[in-house]
């Protein structure tokens, strides 16, 4: 039997989730996580931000 493995890369995922739940949100510098930055959007990427900056 072969194995097979897909990784797939979402980037900004949970950021645009959040986004799309709550429109107010949208276009806006958001960062998810806790303690540390687990998704930061596109928006909030141009000021810097990064995935596992402390938060």
């Amino acid at each position: 039997m072969e194995a097979n493995i897909l990784h797939a890369d979402l980037d900004a995922f949970y950021a645009s989730v959040e986004q799309l739940l709550d429109p107010a949100l949208h276009g806006k510098p958001i960062a998810v996580g806790g303690g540390v930055v687990l998704a930061a959007s596109y928006e909030a990427k141009a000021f810097g931000v990064r995935g596992g900056m402390p938060g």
